[in-house]
């Protein structure tokens, strides 16, 4: 652009001709002051005088408001990129450093609407545009812009901002943009970066191990996994060497590392050994290390750190060491062994011998260094020169090995003597036999040893026959049945163990057949077995009873190999492994039972609930005649019954809430002995033997009465003519492989023993199922010691059983010890009247009768009732305005628990109260800090309940 100004001032009052890229336009010295604001612009002020503006949405600039002639103004004037937008259709005007960014849009910008020069980027600036117009300043950092300004597109960066400029009315009527264009930077840091990232991927797959230490006290900065592996994996990073590596610094190598920051030299090291110590006291590992401390240096050249390169070399130096020592070690073989090393060219007949060669000949090597062919030869015996020769040659000749044992005259002794020679031949590249290696073994000794094979001979017997009793020995002493058996059925040979385990004499033992101490129902079992064996088809493992001297049975594991006509077999008593897999069959088939009785009593507290809150609405309504009022009484006691059926579902599956504390068993059961007595009858002698000064027992102790009440009952059903019941409490501390299973520690032995028909053993292996029982119909639920045994387990306790038919049976209670500080459950008041209650319950069950039933008790109360079906119906209605006073909930529902429930509450309204509802009459999933009723109950229970809630 080139401008013409006749006068020195654009202000006087000549013409100014102003040319751009062949625009002409002539300007009025007398209009000069209305485009101050453009003087002093560079080249767009000039280009701004020169600009035809009848096209562009902004108009002449002496149309332009003072508020956009002053940001002009700023902008001509100013050396960063800025740019504004103006008026509704946002025409553009520019500085000279923002001409620059346009590229090719370049002057044909000025004046132009903004979108239609940056169509391109429209989509992506528009919205920020619509913030500034709008009066909301933006900023952007490093935007990636595909701009098209040099007739390709291309990715850039900008950072920027916009802003709101507005005119003298206070309105925005346009935006202002201060930016730089950012992609060189942009783009030197991201090739960095990448070099950056290629480094530290080189960096940590590097095979040797790398560190950078910085500063004097030669802190980690960065470690390798290679370096990692070689200190043992330790956290270094930010850490001196002498704090992180104590084991390093205790070996000198932070000495090594002063003196290369201080002097700046690198320090190399060469199989250096490393003792790594991972942690204090632990154990050591010796490492072999070649490595480098190089110093680095800073701009300025001053040392601000060490870089640490090596290799752990340990198993390249040990293999090196290894094979000098092998070779080492084959040298002192050959030469302690006295084997003779040759080598023979074929090619050049020169034969070179080791050492050893020149001792089995009797030769000096200094006279007969390179002795030829022949002269080997002469040394042999006259008999066997021919076939040694002939041997050699053909090997030769041929390109096989050989091996043969000659005789030769020793050369300074005179002594015959025998050689053994075996060599390999060497090929050449065409496969021909280049030279034959071998080697010589003096084996006159070995041949006189053959002389002495015979004496040897009765040595071995001598022996053999030492084995033999050895052999015998551990025959006798073994626990394990050793025998072998004809196919005729009779043992031939057995070991003592045979008398120990069976009790009968070794005479009796083989003059009976086999199965006359095999078990009458394993002797078919037992005949297969043997049949098998007779195939011969060894046997890996059979089981079956033997029956002992004194009529008892143990369980033998066999396994046998046949021979001829007999078997040899071996037996061991597996009796306690079996007891023990039965054991445990019986715990696992008795949790599955427990598993189901608990969902049955579930569904069953679900199901009672309704009947006993309307049953007890009814009775207390006093609803009907005096004939309605004994029916409603009499189902209100089967009611009640049923919930104790319950209740003793819940406790054999261990489901039933217990308050543990800590319980004075012999106070408890010294008190029970009128009840018991009176339960039991006169027919029964009661005994109660408590010792003084027990331990505490962890237990409920309500729950313990109902079991020695339970116990003292069926001892009393089991003793129809009368007998002796004694209960006896005492401390016990149990050991490993009791009978309870029990893990060891300290108890409390609680005993029912009685004197009455006792149990078989069918009856002992299902005495606590649930509904098991042996009094016949109408007799008794089956439960009693199902409840027993539930109690026990879900104190941390057992139960165990021993009885034996027509002597009695004693049931034994084994109770952990408690804690005498253990906390004592409080007693649930009953309220002495159901007094007027007032404000808003939220009562929530997904079961409607339940629902219902629980309503009309809360209602009876004097509540004001909401009822919601779920969890989340009820937050529904808290959230939609619902504010009351408490909230009772049920446990398990689909979805949300009440427990869950009951948690969003207390965070949310932490005045409102909650009471959770639980058929399952167990605590696992409810919070112990909630309160909690359980099903089924009544009128009265409920309001004891809620009264609890305002203590």
């Amino acid at each position: 652009m080139r401008r013409a100004v006749t006068n020195a001032s654009v202000c006087g009052s000549s013409d100014i001709d102003v040319r751009a890229k062949g625009l002409r336009v002539a300007y009025r010295a007398d209009r000069t002051s209305q485009y101050d604001f453009l003087s002093g612009g560079g080249q767009m002020g000039r280009l701004m005088l020169a600009h035809d503006w009848s096209t562009s949405p902004l108009g002449p600039p002496d149309g332009w408001p003072q508020s956009l002639r002053s940001v002009v103004g700023l902008l001509l004037g100013s050396k960063f990129p800025m740019f504004v937008a103006w008026g509704t259709e946002l025409g553009f005007l520019y500085n000279d450093s923002y001409a620059e960014i346009l590229g090719g849009k370049h002057p044909k910008a000025l004046g132009e609407r903004f979108s239609e020069i940056w169509a391109e980027i429209w989509p992506d600036i528009a919205p920020l545009i619509e913030a500034a117009m709008a009066g909301e300043a933006t900023y952007r950092e490093d935007l990636p812009l595909l701009m098209n300004r040099k007739g390709f597109e291309e990715q850039t960066w900008f950072t920027f901002s916009y802003s709101p400029v507005r005119n003298e009315a206070g309105q925005v009527a346009g935006m202002f943009c201060a930016c730089s264009e950012t992609t060189a930077k942009v783009v030197a840091e991201r090739r960095s970066l990448e070099e950056r990232e290629r480094l530290q991927r080189m960096f940590e797959q590097a095979p040797g191990f790398m560190a950078m230490l910085s500063g004097p006290e030669h802190r980690f900065t960065l470690t390798n996994p290679a370096f990692q592996q070689l200190i043992g994996h330790r956290d270094v990073l930010g850490k001196p060497v002498s704090a992180a590596l104590p084991d390093a610094a205790a070996q000198g190598y932070v000495e090594h590392l002063n003196k290369a920051f201080s002097t700046g030299e690198a320090l190399i090291f060469s199989s250096a050994p490393y003792a790594m110590q991972a942690a204090p006291g632990g154990p050591i590992t010796e490492r072999l290390v070649d490595f480098v401390y190089q110093p680095v240096r800073d701009a300025d050249g001053a040392v601000t750190g060490v870089f640490v390169e090596g290799y752990d070399v340990t198993e390249r130096v040990r293999a090196e060491a290894a094979l000098s020592a092998s070779e080492a070690r084959l040298k002192l073989a050959q030469q302690a062994a006295g084997i003779g090393v040759w080598d023979w060219d074929l090619v050049t007949g020169a034969i070179s011998w080791s050492p050893e060669m020149y001792d089995i000949l009797g030769l000096d090597p200094a006279k007969h260094a390179g002795t030829p062919y022949d002269t080997w030869l002469g040394i042999l015996h006259p008999d066997d020169r021919d076939l040694a020769d002939r041997t050699a040659r053909e090997a030769a000749a041929k390109g096989e090995a050989f091996s043969i044992d000659f005789r030769i005259k020793h050369q300074q002794t005179g002594e015959q003597r025998w050689v053994r020679s075996r060599a390999t031949a060497v090929l050449d590249d065409q496969g021909r036999p280049a030279r034959l290696v071998g080697v010589n073994v003096d084996v006159t000794g070995e041949r006189r040893r053959e002389e002495g094979l015979r004496e040897l001979a009765g040595d071995l017997q001598t022996a053999v026959e030492a084995s033999e009793r050895e052999r015998n020995r551990i025959y006798d002493l073994s626990n394990d049945l050793f025998a072998v058996v004809g196919f005729d059925g009779f043992l031939k040979t057995i070991n003592p163990a045979w008398e120990r385990l069976l009790g009968y004499s070794r005479a009796e033992l083989l003059a009976k057949p086999l199965a006359a101490v095999i078990h009458p129902d394993d002797l078919a079992a037992a005949g297969q077995v043997i049949a098998a064996l007779q195939t011969r088809d060894p046997l890996q493992r059979f089981e079956n009873r033997l029956i002992t001297a004194d009529n008892n049975t143990i369980w033998v594991a066999w396994a046998a190999v046949p021979e001829g006509d007999r078997f040899y077999a071996v037996g061991r008593d597996v009796s306690r492994e079996r007891e023990q897999d039965e054991a445990l069959r019986q715990s696992r088939k008795m949790e599955a039972m427990g598993q189901l009785t608990g969902g049955v009593a579930h569904d069953f507290n679900n199901l009672l609930t309704p009947i006993v809150g309307a049953l007890d609405m009814l009775q207390r309504r006093g609803v009907g005649g005096e004939r309605e009022q004994r029916l409603i009484a009499g189902a209100v006691q089967s009611a009640d019954r049923a919930k104790t059926l319950v209740q003793r579902l819940l406790a054999f599956a261990r489901r039933q809430p217990l308050q543990p504390v800590a319980v004075d068993l012999g106070l408890l059961v010294a008190g029970m002995g009128e009840l018991v007595a009176s339960t039991t009858g006169p027919q029964i002698k009661v005994v109660v033997d408590a010792a003084r000064d027990l331990p505490p027992a962890k237990a409920d102790p309500n729950q313990l009465e109902m079991a020695v009440l339970n116990l003292a009952v069926n001892a009393r059903d089991a003793m129809p003519d009368g007998g002796t019941l004694r209960i006896s409490v005492r401390a016990a501390t149990i050991g490993r492989q009791h009978r309870s299973n029990l893990k060891p520690g300290p108890y409390l032995h609680l005993s029912v023993a009685d004197s009455g028909t006792g149990m078989d053993e069918v009856t002992l292996s299902r005495a606590i199922e649930p509904f098991f029982s042996t009094k016949g119909i109408g007799k008794g639920t089956g439960l009693g010691l199902s409840m027993v045994h539930g109690l026990a387990t879900q104190l941390g306790g057992a139960l165990t059983i021993h009885s034996t038919p027509g002597v009695g049976t004693n049931v034994e209670l084994w109770l952990p010890q408690g804690d005498a500080q253990t906390g004592t459950p409080l007693a649930l008041e009953r309220a002495p009247a159901l007094a007027a209650r007032r404000g808003t319950v939220l009562l929530v069950d997904d079961e409607d009768l339940v629902r219902l039933s629980t309503a009309e008790m809360l209602i009876e109360l004097g509540h004001e009732v909401v009822e919601a079906g779920s969890a989340e119906e009820a937050l529904r209605l808290l959230n939609g305005g619902l504010f009351p006073d408490l909230v009772v909930t049920d446990h398990l529902m689909p979805g949300m628990s009440g427990t869950e429930l009951a948690r969003r509450i207390q965070a949310e309204r932490p005045n409102v109260k909650v009471l959770i509802v639980s058929g399952y009459a167990e605590a696992v999933g409810i919070a112990p800090d909630l309160p909690r009723l359980t099903k089924p109950f009544r009128n009265l229970e409920l309001a004891a309940s809620l009264d609890s809630l305002g203590r």
